[in-house]
């Protein structure tokens, strides 16, 4: 991967790196330690990721749900299996996220969140949501 933040690069004029007479391959983007980091220094691959891996979770959170399990425990199940994957790292990549991408990690909270409260929020609008916390 290369970084460059002037105005304008060829990527081409760049010589390969070599070790022990083997290239290293360039990469558009690459995971370190679970956070996507792109050349282009943006977070779309990384949140992009996230939400891919939290999409696959929200089913476990829907037959939880549907199986009659306390609302307490499936609270306990979403901090630790979706939110926490939400909120890996942010400190790293919050800073630098757009008004977009950041919209995009809060529509999956409030998914999760209305498949938990599904029945409360008609019934009891005054729900008290310290569980979350």
């Amino acid at each position: 991967m290369v970084v460059y933040f002037g105005k304008q690069l060829c990527v081409d004029d760049i010589p390969l790196i070599c070790i022990n007479g083997r290239h290293i391959k360039r990469v558009v983007s690459f995971e370190l330690l679970g956070v996507v980091i792109s050349s282009d220094l943006t977070w779309d691959a990384h949140v992009s990721y996230i939400l891919s891996k939290t999409s696959k979770r929200i089913y476990c959170i829907l037959n939880l749900c549907k199986a009659g399990l306390l609302m307490r425990d499936i609270v306990y199940i979403y901090c630790s299996v979706i939110r926490s994957v939400l909120e890996y790292a942010c400190p790293v990549w919050h800073p630098g996220l757009t008004s977009k991408l950041s919209k995009d990690i809060e529509c999956v909270q409030k998914r999760c969140l209305r498949i938990i409260f599904h029945s409360c929020h008609i019934l009891k609008p005054w729900i008290n949501l310290s569980l979350i916390a």
